[in-house]
């Protein structure tokens, strides 16, 4: 509407506000013009307050919804692909000597 200005992306306002507020870490909005920020989908992380998207978590590493950083898998587990929810433990026969493997060797 007329006189109103619009929040630039990685920010919100709700009807009848005076300012925009920020999105906070774990959070984004993609576009101008936002009521609301998004939690980071399950795989992918922000950092900081005031992002316009999320990025991806690397292969050996995971994160849950609305995340503000990447989780390491742990020595036994592995994440095979980047943007994981979660790791998996090797398989009988199988290791991963250290944390945030990608994969697990064959004993």
């Amino acid at each position: 509407s007329a006189g109103c200005s619009v929040c630039a992306a990685g920010t919100y306002s709700s009807s009848g506000s005076t300012s925009c507020r920020i999105c906070v870490a774990g959070t984004y909005s993609l576009s101008a013009g936002s009521s609301s920020c998004s939690p980071c989908a399950a795989g992918f992380y922000s950092l900081s307050a005031g992002s316009a998207g999320c990025s991806v978590c690397a292969a050996g590493t995971y994160s849950s919804s609305g995340s503000t950083s990447c989780r390491i898998c742990v020595a036994g587990t592995y994440s095979l692909s980047a943007g994981s929810s979660s790791c998996s433990p090797c398989a009988a026969g199988f290791y991963s000597l250290s944390a945030g493997s990608a994969g697990c060797s064959v004993c």
